[in-house]
C-alpha cells in the first residue's frame, strides 16, 4: 500500500490519490530494477505499462526516504524529461519572452520541492503532485511566469494565465528552499576520487553548465554558495544563484548515476 499522504486542502480534507495512481503505485513499487527500467522507457500514454507522472512523483519521494539514489535519479531525469517537453510547448521561444529563462527557472522550482520534500514550512507540498501532477505543475508554470512580468514588465501575449480551477486547490507555490543541500548531495568526494575513465568521458559529455558545475564543486571544491558576498563560490564563478547550481548538479547526477556502481 502506498504511504498514506498528509496534505490538507483549505476545507481541512486530507489529499487523496485517485484508485488508478494507487494501483499503479502498489504494483510499481514490487517490479525488479530492470522491469522497472523497461517501464520508465515507455512514452505512449495509451499503453497500459506507461507510469503516470503522479507514481513517478511517489517513486522519486521513495527513493530519497530510503536513501535509494539510483531509484531516485532515474525516475526524476524521466520526470524532468516529461515536463521540460510540456514547457517547451507550453512556453516556447520566440512567442514567451526570455522563455528558455522561464523554463529553467520552472524546472529549478520543481527540483526544489523534491530537495526540501519533508523539511520546511510545507513537508508534504509534493502530496499534491502525487494527486493532480498536471494541475499542480500548471500552477507552477503559472507561477513562474507571473512572477517573471513582475520582475521584467513584460506583456505577454497567449499565454494561459486563467487560474487552475475554481476547487480551491493550490494556485502558487512559494520559493521553500533553503540553503544547503546535505540531504541531497550529488556525487561524493570520495568517489569522485577513485573514478574511472567512463565516468570520466561521461562528465566530458555534459551540458557545459552542468560540467563546470560537478567539476567547481566535487573536483575543485568550491562551496555551492557562500552567505559572503566577496567569497568565490561556484554560484558567483558561474554568475548564477546557488539553487540554479543544484538544479543543475541534479541534473548531471541523474545522468552520472549508472556509473556509480562501478567505483
Amino acid at each position: 500500500m502506498a504511504r498514506p499522504l498528509t496534505h490538507t486542502k483549505k476545507d481541512g480534507s486530507l489529499y487523496t490519490r485517485s484508485s488508478v495512481v494507487e494501483a499503479q503505485i502498489d504494483t510499481t513499487v514490487q517490479l525488479s530494477q530492470s522491469d522497472l527500467q523497461a517501464r520508465l522507457l515507455i512514452i505512449d500514454r495509451n499503453d497500459p505499462g506507461y507510469l503516470v507522472s503522479e507514481c513517478l512523483v511517489h517513486l522519486v519521494r521513495k527513493g530519497r526516504r530510503s536513501d535509494d539514489q539510483k531509484l531516485m535519479y532515474a525516475v526524476l531525469l524521466v520526470l524532468l524529461g516529461r515536463c521540460e517537453a510540456n514547457l517547451l510547448n507550453k512556453i516556447p521561444d520566440g512567442r514567451v519572452p526570455d522563455a528558455a529563462n522561464i523554463r529553467e527557472k520552472i524546472l529549478e522550482d520543481l527540483t526544489d520541492l523534491f530537495v526540501t520534500d519533508g523539511t520546511g514550512d510545507i513537508p508534504d507540498e509534493l502530496d499534491f503532485y502525487e494527486c493532480r501532477f498536471n494541475l499542480a505543475f500548471r500552477a507552477l508554470r503559472i507561477d513562474a511566469i507571473r512572477r517573471n512580468i513582475r520582475l521584467c514588465n513584460h506583456s505577454i501575449v497567449e499565454v494561459d494565465l486563467q487560474p487552475p480551477d475554481a476547487t480551491g486547490e493550490p494556485d502558487s507555490y512559494e520559493d521553500t528552499f533553503r540553503r544547503g543541500s546535505e540531504n541531497f548531495e550529488v556525487l561524493q568526494m570520495h568517489e569522485l576520487r577513485a573514478i574511472r575513465q567512463p565516468l570520466i568521458k561521461a562528465i566530458e559529455d555534459l551540458p557545459d553548465d552542468e560540467r563546470k558545475a560537478v567539476i567547481l564543486v566535487h573536483v575543485l571544491g568550491y562551496e555551492v554558495e557562500s552567505e559572503d558576498p566577496v567569497k568565490e563560490s561556484a554560484a558567483t564563478l558561474c554568475n548564477c544563484t546557488g539553487r540554479t547550481i543544484r538544479y543543475r548538479l541534479t541534473r548531471a547526477a541523474s545522468k552520472l548515476s549508472r556509473f556509480k556502481e562501478e567505483l
